[in-house]
């Protein structure tokens, strides 16, 4: 029987934990030792869990998604690390499959499933890495024209995704990591608050020649975004901030010294317009 480290963490997730768990605990084939880490959440997300039996870590303030997967990892030694939203149901058989694949080759640094909503619609998990120019057409036109050659190229559309493929990386919703991995890596980079710290640990393991996998035969059922709703400002900016970081990493296409000045110019702009109208929205429905 495999052994699993699993995180959760949980802002204001109270509602979703149950099912969550619940799914967990019911994994076959492994024992997964589930650790709650609690952001300082205002509902009851952490007596919750509790009540479900489960290790619960209570963060006296909101410590980022990063921080409180290396927290949750922390408390554990199973060769299997899981990090797992709490608005994520996994399928019972799902560890065991994606433990399989992990083991079918040599040096994977880290699985994803396929990522689909309450209704069925497939998420896009197992992307490539964007570069400057990809980025900023997906960014401008990714939802008014969802068809467009950038959001094609970075979300990997080209890509056989009936069959277990290497991708550049894969969702944070679910990321099954060999704890070997984990600790070279030294886990998720906590400079990202929230969003991008996925793409990122995917990057660090592929320039030290570990591979990411996508496998489609294990779906998750994920409802999305539902903790950063509550804080929908706060959540634009450390989306931007993350994309920022990212792009200074990758360093591709383009010189960094000449493309870093650009992204900041961009994302600024991009994240000024975005927090103007979600303003404006809110305003609207007062």
């Amino acid at each position: 029987m495999y052994e699993v480290d699993c995180t959760v963490v949980s802002y204001n997730s109270a509602s979703d934990l149950p099912r969550c768990i619940e799914s967990l605990q019911k994994a076959s084939g492994a024992r997964v030792n589930i650790t709650v880490v609690d952001n300082a959440s205002s509902d009851d997300s952490a007596a919750t869990a509790e009540r479900l039996g489960v290790t619960v870590v209570r963060n006296r303030d909101n410590r980022g998604f990063a921080a409180a997967v290396n927290q949750g990892a922390r408390n554990g030694t199973a060769p299997w690390v899981l990090v797992f939203n709490p608005d994520a149901v996994l399928p019972r058989d799902g560890l065991t499959r994606l433990i399989d694949t992990a083991r079918s080759q040599d040096r994977v640094g880290c699985v994803g499933p396929r990522v689909v909503g309450e209704d069925g619609a497939e998420y896009p998990s197992g992307r490539r890495f964007p570069n400057l120019t990809d980025a900023a057409v997906h960014a401008v036109l990714g939802k008014a024209i969802p068809n467009n050659f950038a959001t094609r190229r970075y979300h990997a559309r080209d890509v056989d995704r009936t069959r277990t493929v290497a991708v550049d990386w894969v969702s944070g919703c679910c990321m099954l990591i060999p704890r070997t991995v984990w600790e070279e890596l030294g886990g998720l980079d906590e400079a990202y608050f929230m969003y991008i710290e996925d793409m990122d640990f995917s990057l660090r393991a592929r320039k030290i020649g570990y591979a990411t996998l996508y496998e489609p035969a294990v779906s998750v059922m994920h409802l999305g975004g539902r903790s950063s709703r509550s804080r929908r400002i706060r959540s634009i900016y450390h989306h931007h901030v993350g994309a920022l970081r990212f792009q200074w990493r990758l360093g591709a296409g383009t010189p960094r010294v000449l493309a870093f000045p650009l992204a900041a110019a961009f994302l600024l702009l991009r994240f000024a317009a975005l927090t103007a109208l979600s303003a404006v929205r809110g305003f609207g429905k007062r």
